[in-house]
């Protein structure tokens, strides 16, 4: 209580800048957060580590606020950072807390210092905003941009269903008894059957994107950074992993063995590979070599562990003061192990064809525009040869 006393006594003379009790703040409890009824702020700005200047949809990231002010007791200019959501003790000492700031974003969210962009690439075509407000003084507010790249974008489609899980057994409930044995896990699903379109279009900010359209089991639509490329997906699902086996009973009392454990189940096998049939814009034959495509079988799941023992039964009394004490039962055995899936899936089957794709984007986000190059010439086909005979002319 006195120290207590003499911090809270501390913190009122105004002698120092770090506020003593903060109940409620980023650490809770005694921590020693700036007091920020003791600074003029003159300035706030957004930093996120790297000072990146582009971001991705769904990209996430924690930010700090830096403050320029000066102490309202001397004068002494200050540089203050907020502190990480959930610092405190000493590690909080110096910083500010970010409750002192108010948070909006454009393009994403924002929730204790993390900015979250939209999973959505078509949502900020123009770009992502944070901005923050120091609530003790509403005119003090800072905004920072950072331009949308999609090169984190590097698959589309799906993949199969994975196997269920099995099931885990249950444990042994009489003296004694061994656990039951795991249900065995499901097989993986075969993988969805796709046709995808590619082409070049324009955004807001580049004048040469890649867009691709997803059409069959999978209805998807994204961008893509043609120079990083992107991936198809239509692989068979994963198998299901075995149950555990269920743990075996305690040993009767006195000295009864423990129950054995149960074993574990078997996983499934992998599904199937699915179908891929890929359209390139034949006004662009270089996506065919930047658009990968995955038919692979999904692999097996994996075995469900055993149960464990049971341990032996209660040891008797002892017999006499001076006789040693008697052991308990023997502990059961542990159950074995499953088998893993006992295959794979395989694989299925793709192709890739060149052609005009302007129907299968014949509706767009706004925004985005199809590009005007124009389209290959036709090749016209070699003449016919007329088998080296040649019509005598008449005199």
């Amino acid at each position: 209580m006195r120290t207590l006393l003499s911090l809270a006594l501390l913190s009122g003379t105004g002698c120092s800048l770090f506020s003593a009790l903060a109940g409620g703040g980023a650490g809770g409890g005694l921590v020693m957060a700036v007091d920020m009824e003791k600074v003029d702020v003159d300035a706030i700005a957004l930093e996120l580590e790297g000072a990146p200047t582009t971001w991705c949809p769904g990209q996430s990231g924690a930010f700090t606020v830096v403050a320029q002010g000066h102490e309202r007791r001397g004068g002494k200019a200050v540089t203050l950072r907020t502190a990480p959501e959930g610092t405190s003790g000493a590690a909080l000492r110096g910083k500010m807390d970010l409750v002192e700031f108010s948070m909006a974003a454009r393009g994403g969210t924002v929730e204790r210092g993390v900015f979250t962009a939209d999973g959505d690439p078509f949502a900020a075509l123009l770009g992502y905003d944070v901005r923050a407000t120091y609530r003790n003084e509403t005119d003090e507010t800072t905004e920072l941009h950072l331009d949308p790249v999609y090169g984190c974008i590097r698959g589309a489609g799906s993949s199969g269903p994975s196997g269920a899980s099995g099931e885990g057994g249950y444990g042994g409930s009489d003296a004694g008894q061994a656990g039951a044995a795991g249900g065995p896990g499901g097989n993986g699903g075969p993988g969805p059957r796709i046709v995808a379109y590619a082409t070049i279009v324009r955004t807001p900010k580049y004048d040469r994107m890649g867009l691709l359209r997803i059409e069959g089991d999978v209805d998807q639509l994204t961008l893509f950074d043609p120079a990083e490329g992107i991936t198809v997906v239509a692989a068979g699902g994963v198998g299901g992993t075995g149950g555990n086996g269920g743990d075996g009973a305690q040993g009767a009392d006195p000295q009864g063995q423990g129950g054995p454990g149960g074993p574990g189940g078997d996983g499934g096998n992998g599904g199937d590979g699915g179908e891929v049939v890929l359209v390139v814009d034949d006004r662009y034959p270089e996506l065919a070599q930047r658009i990968g495509i995955d038919v692979s079988g999904g692999p097996p799941g994996d075995a469900g562990a055993g149960g464990y023992g049971g341990a032996g039964g209660p040891a008797p009394q002892r017999a006499c003061d001076s006789c040693e004490e008697p052991p308990p039962g023997p502990e059961g055995a542990a159950g074995p192990s499953g088998r893993p899936g006992a295959y794979g899936g395989r694989p299925g089957r793709s192709q890739v064809r060149s052609g005009d794709v302007t129907a299968a984007f014949a509706s767009l986000p706004p925004g985005i525009a199809l590009r005007d190059d124009p389209r290959p010439r036709p090749v016209a086909p070699p003449p016919t040869p007329t088998g080296g005979k040649t019509k005598r002319r008449r005199r």
